[in-house]
């Protein structure tokens, strides 16, 4: 009997649903599918200029690991930027070792502890915040984002995006020797980047 009346309640929902064209249900949109693209579109047509982040994680050099922890800055306007500093436990004498890195117009800059500021050509030809891939829906701390993904060359950075404004909530990059997750916490408030 509960079967038949759910049965029933369910066609005739269906057939209120369908026979509407005006009203309430003629008002709601059916979504369109989300895709990489729309993903990317959500990001680049999102009024965030800047976005400060969190980092941790790992890097792989010459065989061994070592912890990562800092602080950067994402910067889509006036020009796509990242800014960068890092400090890398070393488990040696040495101690901790602090980096900063700055890639602003084609060119990384790099310093380590108080040395100089090095720079060399960006050879890779792909971005975290145009993503080829949408992975699905998820939560990240009680914000709905869309998820997706790039990958080339043994990389691969992913990207949660906020579905509310397109602001991006988390990175994370990965490869063979390293891993780095950036959780953002502010947006529009960071200073320009420079070339250093």
């Amino acid at each position: 009997m509960v079967r038949r009346a759910l049965a029933a309640a369910s066609f005739g929902l269906m057939a209120l649903t369908t026979a509407c064209s005006g009203g309430i249900f003629g008002e709601v949109p059916s979504p369109s599918p989300v895709t990489a693209a729309s993903v990317r579109s959500a990001v680049n047509n999102s009024t965030m200029q800047n976005a400060h982040f969190r980092v941790t994680g790992t890097l792989g050099i010459q065989g061994n690991h070592f912890p990562v922890t800092g602080d950067g800055v994402l910067e889509k306007l006036p020009a796509a930027a990242l800014s960068l500093n890092l400090t890398v436990k070393t488990n040696t004498r040495a101690g901790n070792l602090s980096v900063q890195e700055v890639d602003i117009g084609g060119l990384v800059y790099t310093r380590v502890g108080n040395g100089q500021w090095t720079s060399a050509p960006e050879t890779s030809t792909f971005t975290p915040t145009a993503p080829t891939t949408y992975v699905g829906e998820e939560d990240i701390g009680g914000t709905t984002t869309w998820h997706a993904r790039t990958a080339e060359n043994g990389s691969t950075y992913d990207i949660w995006v906020r579905e509310t404004d397109g602001y991006i909530v988390y990175l994370s990059f990965t490869d063979t020797k390293s891993s780095l997750s950036m959780n953002f916490d502010t947006y529009n408030q960071s200073a320009l980047i420079t070339i250093p």
